[in-house]
């Protein structure tokens, strides 16, 4: 039985042949050691007298993605091209898997690779621009809105793909609507600390929950059964007042409250009724600004490189993330000091560079911690503690140089990240 995406334990799973291991290994160090990301490798993984055809189609079914190392001996290695194709598969299977090739020292990749791109790295060394395209590449940039000027919806649906299909229906129209439609990462707790989903609700202008037949129990309930979390959403979305449609198969009926005014559609239905694609175009009417907008607050020397608003940080950010980012120079409004005290105070996440001697992004890290904002913390150089007053924002991240810094970023900003479904369509 494949496992299902939300369960897999590994983000990426390194293809490769054993002549080209001396990169390899350096990429598997930045990936895990500097961007936080859980890869199979199987000089790590595999013991000795494994079965190697079994083990690895298991690790792959193990993994959210694959990076494969499409060298000239790569590719000419019979079990390279198998796990190509075994990733193809599962990327067949679900979308959200991701296969993504590097091509090393120009090799002719264009018979395997059919249909897929690749990042050329001509010597086989790790630098800032592969670094950047790789991490990249995890996160799907296709039919992604600009999060600094979307509509969002939050999706409630089912992360199963055997009872996916009416989601992807609705889904689908909604993207044809031109929203963005937004939901908790699936490698990630649902209601964990800090009551996660329900900040992100919070930051959609409208909800939409479309809730499969799930086996053979069909009275709904937001205390306990297979419906709890889709009317605990539901719920939470009618409590702040969003407005919100309700989309389910006629066989699930709630014994806990009111289903009247819910939409009906059939679990496998890959297309909706003329009721479901009315009330999804209604909602451009009745979408409304959010009630706590989330953004990344980049406190950081402004005259520095990252602080650019299209500069390689704050896009990796954003499109980790999926919330715009700001910097305190890009606030107008006056009185300037209050009017960036009460930006910092409302980002959903402020990320401190309080490298050098620079004073603001320590005061501004201090504003968010005092107003209960999740701060986190980075500077280069050596490991070091932080300043006293800034100690209950947890670790201190450093980084030697840019290589470092955008490992370093990738790992901080994947905890706060949301879902969005748009280039899964």
């Amino acid at each position: 039985m494949v496992t299902a995406y939300n369960k897999r334990d590994c983000d990426i799973f390194l293809s490769h042949a054993h002549k080209d291991r001396a990169f390899v290994s350096e990429v598997d160090r930045w990936l895990t050691d500097k961007a936080g990301f859980k890869v199979w490798y199987d000089a790590r993984e595999l013991g000795g007298g494994a079965l190697l055809a079994t083990d690895l189609q298991q690790a792959i079914e193990r993994c959210r993605g694959i990076l494969l190392m499409a060298s000239a001996e790569a590719l000419a290695r019979g079990w390279v091209k198998a796990e190509y194709n075994s990733a193809m598969d599962e990327r067949a299977n679900d979308p959200a898997f991701r296969v993504v090739a590097l091509r090393l020292a120009n090799a002719q990749v264009n018979e395997l690779m059919k249909g897929t791109t690749w990042i050329d790295v001509p010597e086989q060394r790790l630098e800032v621009a592969t670094a950047l395209a790789i991490v990249r590449a995890f996160y799907p940039g296709e039919k992604l809105p600009n999060p600094a000027t979307a509509r969002d919806i939050f999706i409630s649906s089912s992360w199963r793909g055997e009872d996916g299909a009416s989601a992807h229906a609705v889904c689908r129209e909604l993207h044809e609507e031109g929203f963005r439609l937004i939901g908790d990462a699936r490698d990630q707790q649902g209601f964990g600390k800090g009551n996660r989903v329900q900040r992100i609700i919070e930051s959609c202008g409208a909800y939409v929950g479309i809730i499969p037949f799930r086996d053979s129990e069909s009275r709904a309930s937001a205390v306990d059964g297979p419906y709890k979390y889709f009317l605990q959403e539901a719920d939470y979305a009618a409590q702040i007042g969003l407005p919100s449609v309700i989309v389910a198969d006629p066989r699930v009926k709630r014994e806990d409250g009111p289903d009247t005014g819910w939409l009906r559609l059939e679990t496998g239905a890959t297309d909706c009724t003329p009721a479901v694609k009315s009330e999804c175009r209604r909602l451009d009417d009745r979408w409304q600004p959010a009630k706590r907008p989330q953004f990344v607050f980049c406190a950081m020397d402004l005259e520095s490189d990252a602080a650019r608003p299209q500069g390689p940080i704050r896009h990796l950010i954003e499109r980790i993330t999926g919330m715009p980012t700001f910097v305190g120079s890009e606030i107008n409004d006056v009185p300037l000091e209050a009017a960036i005290m009460n930006k910092v105070c409302q980002a959903f996440l402020v990320l401190a560079d309080i490298s050098g001697n620079s004073v603001n992004p320590c005061v501004e890290a201090g504003m968010g911690l005092a107003a209960g904002t999740n701060v986190e913390l980075i500077s280069q150089g050596t490991r070091r503690s932080p300043p006293f007053m800034l100690r209950p924002a947890g670790q201190l991240e450093a980084y030697e140089h840019d290589l470092d810094r955008i490992g370093i970023v990738h790992k901080i900003a994947r905890r706060y990240r949301r879902r969005i479904l748009n280039p899964e369509l």
